[in-house]
């Protein structure tokens, strides 16, 4: 475990330890509710905030996983709650938000509460690409962006993704939107790419959305990293839907 990753894991331990001494009718969050330190949270945010290197393509979200896979994520709720703040955090599709970076909330210790049992959902900070209002995606681009993650991450870990690189992105649809197309584009090349249904975002989330593998250096099957090509390089990916998420496929 590297010093950056050893200070948060001595910072979260403080926290619970400090969390199961505190009387359980202080009035900020239920006995047995699911959280977190917002101060945690906040140093963590700050880290990226902080990150000197180029991130323009990407950006990092804390996302809510509840341990039981059939929990929908429409269902979730997270606030943060203080004694004297208290802020409702929306969540997208996926159980993410954007963390705002508030100094009375960090100043009253509040807490990140989300409506799960203690013990029922965990935290995880995602990174992931930006995405486009106009479903338009350059390759350059999304290899940069792909490289900006493995860059950061590796910043935040500097031996997880020791020997790894980019290998591609995976774009990501909600299973009810039947009309999810992703398009390879290049001169008067138009290849529709794969969609898999029933598929997992991240190895620990629920198989339940649809996902686009678009793999760099394949023009035809991206999906199977098979028919290598440079064109690839120079092309577009078109959505005819926007994507719940863009994220990097790092091997």
């Amino acid at each position: 475990m590297n010093l950056r990753n050893a200070f948060f894991a001595i910072s979260l331990l403080t926290t619970a330890c400090t969390a199961v001494a505190q009387s359980a009718d202080d009035g900020m969050r239920a006995r047995d509710a699911e959280w977190m330190s917002y101060r945690d949270a906040y140093k963590t945010m700050l880290w990226f905030e902080k990150y000197g290197k180029p991130k323009n393509l990407i950006q990092l979200q804390l996302q809510v996983l509840p341990k039981d896979k059939n929990t929908s994520f429409d269902s979730l709720r997270m606030h943060i709650v203080g004694k004297t703040t208290h802020l409702d955090l929306p969540l997208d599709p996926l159980g993410r938000t954007t963390l705002p970076l508030l100094k009375v909330a960090y100043d009253d210790n509040a807490e990140l509460v989300v409506n799960q049992k203690n013990g029922q959902a965990a935290f995880h900070f995602r990174t992931s690409i930006n995405l486009r209002t106009d479903g338009i995606y350059e390759i350059a681009d999304l290899r940069a962006a792909c490289e900006q993650t493995l860059a950061y991450q590796s910043y935040v870990d500097i031996g997880a993704n020791r020997g790894k690189r980019c290998v591609g992105v995976r774009f990501v649809f909600a299973k009810k939107d039947n009309t999810a197309l992703v398009e390879f584009k290049y001169l008067t090349q138009n290849t529709a790419l794969p969609i898999l249904d029933n598929s997992a975002v991240w190895n620990d989330t629920a198989a339940i959305f649809k996902i686009s593998n678009v793999i760099f250096g394949a023009a035809i099957n991206m999906a199977t990293h098979t028919q290598p090509s440079p064109q690839i390089e120079k092309g577009q990916i078109h959505t005819r839907t926007s994507p719940l998420a863009i994220i990097a496929l790092i091997e």
